[in-house]
């Protein structure tokens, strides 16, 4: 175990990974922004999550319309960070976030370090078990519209290594290949592993304070917004939903205008109380244990900083043998009653009073409701047209 070092940096990037904090860890920079930039910290970001400098980067198409996202967007956010680091010896210092450079190739991580100038960075990567990030995964998935069941999906990552599913988990989830790949080209010393503490979640925002040299505890806000899992109540309603809704004709577009966003909502908005947790499947624990061990000595082996106790990472906890109690029917009606209400929310038929995280703002939810109503009447006059 090693301490977060003291700021050889002035340039600090946090690549994720995935499932590991990120959303709280954007929110928590974003509401603290005040705080942290009168110590000489700025938050890079437009908003809580600035995400399209880092798909831009990395060569990640738009989730809804499907377009490429300009690298343009990219260079806004280099230029961002030039001016609130223009001379390497000030005491200024920036960090930009998002989990999407997780999974930057190794082109995208060069023009990277050759834009950020790599002697001025640190590259921060925080971590949790394969155990409970590839559960979160899957249900990150059925988000963006998957069909797979959680055990369809485990078969496919680990025995078709080869096919888009696996190469995009594993391509932000193999945390030891992401640290090399990084490390080749900025060097092993500025790259730091985080292993987060289950038991500590506070210790995320005290490690960043460490490492951007702010005061122990001085940003002290708390994040307002973080990516729950679902429970399993909830992925199964989800994935039941998403096979009806592809069977009766949707479209991957229509899906992530509505049910996405939908979903986004009620987890951050709507839903109430504390979810069951969903746990692996028993009979992957083995296969998932070997692979963390192997994850895990391979970060050792890489020369980068590990700050926390890989042991953490290694032995999580069975998931198989966790006895939770089973929600009672209550439960079950209130989670699908908050559900049916996010729905309405993303069609327009609600109207909250006030704003809702996760939903987007009022003018877009009516300008994609006004689009869908002008796709079915014009489907509709085509209809006409055709039987006349």
């Amino acid at each position: 175990m090693s301490h977060a070092p003291r700021p050889t940096a002035d340039r600090f990037i946090h690549i994720g990974a995935p499932k590991c904090g990120s959303t709280a860890l954007q929110s928590w920079l974003d509401i603290n922004r005040a705080t942290l930039a009168a110590q000489g910290v700025h938050y890079v970001s437009e908003g809580a999550h600035w995400i399209a400098p880092a798909k831009a980067l990395v060569g990640v198409s738009d989730r809804v319309s499907g377009k490429p996202v300009p690298m343009r967007e990219w260079e806004r956010l280099v230029a961002a960070v030039r001016k609130a680091t223009p001379d390497s010896g000030s005491t200024a210092r920036a960090i930009i976030s998002s989990e999407w450079y997780a999974g930057a190739s190794d082109e995208a991580v060069e023009r990277a370090v050759r834009d950020l100038d790599g002697s001025r960075m640190r590259v921060l990567l925080f971590v949790r078990p394969l155990s409970s990030t590839l559960v979160s995964a899957w249900q990150q998935a059925l988000k963006l519209g998957g069909k797979q069941s959680l055990h369809e999906w485990l078969t496919t990552i680990f025995d078709e290594p080869t096919s888009p599913t696996a190469e995009r988990a594993w391509g932000k989830h193999r945390y030891d290949l992401i640290a090399a790949r990084w490390a080749k080209r900025i060097g092993a010393d500025r790259v730091s592993i985080v292993v987060l503490d289950p038991t500590n979640p506070e210790n995320l925002f005290r490690t960043v304070e460490e490492i951007a040299g702010v005061a122990p505890g001085s940003a002290s806000a708390a994040p307002n917004r973080t990516n729950q899992s679902l429970s399993p109540f909830e992925s199964d309603v989800l994935l039941a939903l998403n096979k009806e809704f592809y069977a009766r004709g949707g479209t991957l577009r229509g899906y992530r205008q509505g049910i996405l966003r939908t979903f986004d909502g009620y987890v951050n908005s709507v839903r109430g109380g504390t979810p069951e947790k969903m746990r692996l499947p028993q009979p992957w624990e083995p296969r998932v244990a070997a692979l963390n061990e192997e994850i895990a000595s391979g970060i050792e082996g890489s020369g980068v900083q590990v700050i926390g106790d890989l042991a953490l990472f290694r032995t999580s906890a069975p998931q198989g043998g966790l006895v939770t109690e089973t929600p009672d029917r209550a439960v079950h009606v209130s989670s699908a009653a908050r559900m049916i209400y996010s729905l309405l929310v993303t069609t327009g038929i609600a109207q909250p009073s006030q704003p809702l995280a996760g939903f987007g703002p009022q003018r877009e939810r009516t300008s994609a409701a006004v689009r869908r109503a002008l796709a079915m009447i014009r489907n509709a006059l085509s209809r006409r047209t055709r039987r006349g």
